[in-house]
């Protein structure tokens, strides 16, 4: 058990923070409160006054990640400059690159076990992160009569798809995973009116 004076100043974000690196280097099943509060260097009993049960902690961990990808899309889509296809470019990129920097949380993030669970916090930062991708292709033209739920579901398939077979080594690329990401996004420019 840590010393008291070891004890971090903020337990419940040392617990968060140590569940993200559990998350992403042990197999599921093995992330618990008591190997949160071990690397987070607080007793095994801590985790209770924060996290109630082992799906409290995941359903705060993935709150906390929808909100960091919803930054890195939003920061992304303003450093893009003005033009509406850049915008929801950047967005992907953003996308495609939490996913690749984080496959085992990015794959929690959209495992039907998790979104199926009732959780105010996480429903509420899944669906800001949905709500910039939707705010993205909106204010794109689409032609042909493409509605913006089409437009959504292109956008959001062409980076979910291609984190997800790169994550699964589906796909042997022959540049860096981001350029190729850019590559193909680049190829929806006509669809959204560019």
């Amino acid at each position: 058990m840590a010393k008291q004076a070891d004890r971090p100043a903020d337990v419940r974000r040392a617990l968060l923070d140590a569940a993200l690196r559990l998350i992403e280097t042990l197999p599921e099943d093995k992330m618990s409160l008591r190997a949160c509060a071990r690397l987070a260097g607080v007793s095994h009993a801590a985790p209770a006054h924060y996290f109630p049960t082992r799906a409290a902690l995941i359903s705060a961990v993935l709150a906390h990640a929808f909100n960091q990808l919803t930054e890195a899309m939003i920061r992304a889509r303003d450093a893009a400059g003005d033009d509406p296809f850049d915008r929801l470019k950047a967005i992907g990129l953003a996308y495609v690159g939490f996913g690749l920097a984080h496959p085992a949380l990015y794959t929690m993030l959209f495992s039907s076990t998790y979104l199926q669970v009732p959780d105010g916090e996480m429903a509420e930062a899944g669906n800001h992160c949905g709500n910039v991708l939707g705010e993205s292709v909106a204010a794109t033209p689409r032609p042909g009569g493409m509605t913006i739920t089409a437009g959504i579901a292109m956008a959001w398939t062409a980076v979910h798809g291609f984190v997800g077979l790169v994550c699964n080594g589906m796909i042997l690329l022959d540049e860096p995973p981001i350029a190729a990401a850019e590559r193909v996004l680049e190829q929806q420019r006509s669809a959204f009116g560019g």
